[in-house]
């Protein structure tokens, strides 16, 4: 017998998730679509649904497609406070649709409870702010005037655990442990699934420059959460500097360190497009 808490799958490009509750409403997380192409032809037209949208913050990689679903979808969208007048601008978003988070916030709604907790994203297209290369969304997918968001994408940047009406715990991570608060909430509440970025980097390198950690070193990060189900994101930015095959060789390796650290864990070397319903199995024994 199996009982689904909820249905989730990856793109496997950003943080971006399309998760599914128990209800039928749609969480869409950091929607990353265009400049992309999926081995299956899929674009963002075969999304479900967005009935609420959370981003971790407004690097392009994270964003680009949120005016899209707000407008198909009537979304409510999170984001965070410094954030929400550049991203309303730039994607032309009604007011009413926007909800501006500050981190130790919680919003309990209709379909499900979130907290935001503070924390700091890596660095993108540099460390510093440079007027000449600050359009990065334009080089990257041929957007233009997307500077200012990306530019607080770089400085604010939130975590979110949600809770399910069946309180059924998802928390998503990204960027930099600079602050340890957050592993004391998982000790108290720990998540039933952890989404975390699988791009982590030694010192403070950015996108360019930065080495990324040994399998080992991300597998004890990842088991500092104490989830039952993990699940990495933004392969993309592996691909583009090793290739598929390395990168998902590299995945295996963190899911097996693991399992080694932490026996009561899961991982999932996600793929993309790919629904996964995450519950409860119950075996009887004759």
């Amino acid at each position: 017998m199996r009982k689904t808490s909820v249905r989730i799958r990856p793109f496997n490009v950003g943080g971006a998730f399309e998760i599914v509750l128990p209800n039928g409403k749609v969480i869409l997380l950091d929607p990353f679509f265009t400049g992309n192409t999926f081995p299956g032809g899929q674009t963002r037209e075969d999304v479900t649904g967005a009935d609420y949208i959370l981003l971790s913050h407004t690097h392009f990689d994270h964003d680009i497609d949120v005016g899209y679903f707000v407008r198909k979808f009537h979304s409510k969208v999170f984001v965070g406070a410094m954030s929400a007048m550049d991203l309303l601008k730039f994607h032309k978003i009604p007011y009413d649709n926007i909800f501006p988070v500050y981190p130790g916030q919680k919003y309990t709604l209709e379909d499900f409870s979130v907290e935001f907790f503070q924390t700091k994203h890596n660095p993108s297209g540099g460390r510093t702010y440079d007027p000449e290369t600050a359009d990065i969304a334009l080089k990257a997918c041929g957007v233009a005037g997307h500077t200012a968001c990306d530019v607080w994408g770089s400085m604010e940047s939130v975590d979110f655990l949600i809770t399910t009406n069946n309180n059924f715990r998802i928390l998503g991570a990204s960027g930099r442990v600079i602050w340890n608060e957050l592993f004391d909430v998982c000790k108290n509440r720990g998540p039933n699934l952890l989404l975390r970025q699988a791009g982590v980097r030694r010192g403070t390198g950015d996108m360019k420059n930065g080495e990324q950690v040994s399998p080992k070193e991300l597998a004890e990060l990842l088991i500092r959460y104490q989830a039952q189900t993990i699940i990495p994101f933004h392969h993309d930015v592996l691909f583009k500097r090793w290739g598929e095959e390395k990168t998902y060789a590299y995945m295996d390796q963190v899911g097996e360190e693991v399992e080694k650290m932490d026996v009561g864990a899961q991982f999932i070397n996600p793929v993309a497009w790919k629904w996964y319903d995450i519950g409860t199995d119950i075996l009887v024994e004759d």
